[in-house]
């Protein structure tokens, strides 16, 4: 996500077709794993106008949620993710029928602060960015996850196993 290239001597590409399948996530879930799978959609179309793109993709998905604010907070998330991530964050193309270990912190995260289990939340940031960049993502993180609950889109835990 963050545009680095892997080095031909790096460990395999990501096995696609593991763990978590999309299709057991609840509802929510599912939900904003689309918005954030369609935020990386629109940052590989147009980066230079990268928030108008995203609009474009998923703007009517989000006013149909009744969460436009939705879309911003995950553009300040993931703009924070593509400018400052330790390594390479796997966030998966639309179709993709497996939630990646990277979206599943996500997801765990949003769902960690819709219980104000914010720790868990900052916990997850600090995995995939440094201190003063997860520092600045995580009140978005938390805003959209209570944008989401009072919406009634509240994430059930992700199972740690898969």
């Amino acid at each position: 996500m963050t545009g680095r290239t892997t080095p031909p001597d790096a460990a395999p590409p990501h096995d696609h077709e593991t763990g978590l399948r999309t299709e057991e996530l609840d509802h929510a879930g599912q939900f904003l794993l689309w918005g954030m799978r369609a935020w990386l959609l629109a940052f590989r179309q147009m980066q230079n106008n990268r928030p108008s793109a995203y609009r474009g993709i998923a703007g009517e998905g989000f006013m149909r949620a009744g969460v436009p604010q939705a879309m911003e907070l995950i553009d300040d998330v993931f703009s924070a993710l593509a400018a400052a991530a330790l390594r390479e964050i796997d966030v998966r193309c639309p179709r993709c029928g497996f939630v990646s270990p990277d979206e599943a912190l996500l997801l765990g995260a949003v769902a960690a602060s819709q219980r104000k289990q914010h720790g868990i939340a900052w916990s997850a940031l600090t995995q995939l960015l440094p201190p003063a960049a997860a520092r600045a993502a995580l009140p978005s993180l938390i805003s959209l996850a209570v944008l989401l609950r009072d919406a009634e889109l509240t994430l059930k835990p992700l199972d740690a196993d898969k």
